[in-house]
């Protein structure tokens, strides 16, 4: 069983110890077992610890029936059990789990005190989220927990950790029943949380730093909301003030009217939107026109009688373009549409309303063509597939 260092000191950022344990895989060291270790193996949602054993990258860190496993990037193969090496964290990512950890306590506890609002799952890495029993969630509401829980960090409330066992803590009135058995790790916000966790948490709330809610969503049924404390919020702060101060600058405008700068410029592009879409179905509308005035002088194919037969291959022409040309033509005269497109190889058949033809089937057998035909022979197997139908108008 190694002995967890971090939970009787949460701040200790340099050890030594033994060790008791090696993994290798083909002749090559990848985990080591220690006696005793500060490192904190991912668990309860919190990400593993990083840092070096000597002057080994630790990489990743594991518990396995009592033993924690250290995970190493290009270990000696002289690496044994019975030596003595030293550790060190890499502080920074540490505490930043500290800071997030111990801000979703107190961020759990104020929407169960505000909302009644249990926490059903926890992530802390990169993004850290709270996924919450509540059907909805307003902006008021966020406001409101947040203002809550930064109050706790202000008031520099007292944060400890003991063990008990499980009967004991029936009184203590854990925000939730918790799920191993034997003894039991509780933390708790002095006069406002008590759970029980195996993690890592700073001493005081002070230390926590600012609560900041970000965004908020439905999810499974409840609502997941991002959030993030300490050193993580303000590098947000500076981001998003960044932003703002440029785009207030860009648009000329002061912060308060960004939004109102931002919304007429969205405006303006939906405008523009409908009339450049307006154009183009007024060129294809031309376009149609001429590719029916060709077909007319073609004449109908051999098979096909009174039928008008608009078939082309293009080049690098987005399938979304091809449909809305269909639609022009079969919208203008009574025809057979017969467009395809490269690189791709995509090919659309459309009629016109009154027209017999079976256009789907025209289709299957123009794909079924054997090998990857180009554009130009997928719409000549579809001329021949027309032909062989024998439609009439």
């Amino acid at each position: 069983m190694t002995v967890k260092l971090f939970h009787a000191d949460a701040y200790a950022r340099e050890f030594t110890s033994v060790v008791t344990g090696v993994r290798r895989r083909e002749g090559k060291v990848t985990a080591v077992a220690l006696a005793e270790t500060a490192f904190y193996p991912a668990a309860g949602g919190q990400p593993a610890d990083q840092g070096h054993l000597d002057a080994l990258e630790v990489t990743d860190v594991l518990e396995e029936d009592g033993e924690i496993w250290h995970f190493i990037r290009g270990a000696p193969s002289t690496l044994r059990e019975g030596l003595i090496v030293a550790g060190a964290l890499d502080w920074e990512r540490r505490f930043d789990h500290m800071q997030q950890h111990t801000g979703q306590h107190i961020l759990s506890a104020a929407f169960l005190q505000a909302y009644g609002a249990g926490t059903l799952s926890v992530h802390i890495g990169a993004t850290c989220t709270l996924d919450l029993d509540l059907s909805i969630l307003d902006e008021e509401a966020i406001a409101r927990a947040e203002d809550l829980a930064n109050s706790i960090v202000t008031e520099n409330r007292v944060v400890t950790a003991r063990e008990v066992e499980i009967e004991e803590t029936v009184a203590m009135g854990l925000r939730r029943p918790p799920r191993q058995v034997g003894r039991i790790r509780v933390v708790e916000v002095a006069g406002f949380d008590r759970s029980a966790c195996g993690g890592t948490h700073v001493r005081a709330t002070g230390e926590v730093g600012a609560i900041a809610l970000l965004r908020h969503e439905r999810h499974k049924g409840g609502v997941r909301v991002g959030f993030q404390c300490g050193w993580r919020a303000l590098r947000h702060y500076r981001w998003a003030r960044g932003l703002i101060t440029s785009l207030a600058t860009e648009f000329t405008v002061g912060e308060p009217d960004l939004a109102g700068a931002i919304g007429r410029l969205q405006g303006r592009a939906r405008e523009l939107e409908r009339g450049l879409e307006a154009a183009r179905l007024e060129l294809l509308g031309y376009e149609a026109r001429e590719l029916l005035t060709r077909a007319a002088s073609l004449g109908a194919p051999s098979g096909v009688q009174g039928l008008s037969v608009v078939a082309v291959a293009f080049d690098g022409r987005a399938i979304e373009d091809l449909r809305a040309l269909a639609r022009a033509l079969t919208a203008q005269a009574e025809c057979v549409a017969i467009l395809a497109t490269d690189p791709g190889r995509r090919v659309l058949v459309a009629r016109s309303p009154a027209v017999a033809v079976d256009a789907a089937a025209v289709l299957r057998e123009a794909v079924a063509a054997p090998g990857a035909p180009s554009a130009a022979a997928l719409v000549e197997a579809a001329r021949l597939a027309l032909r062989r139908q024998g439609a009439s108008a």
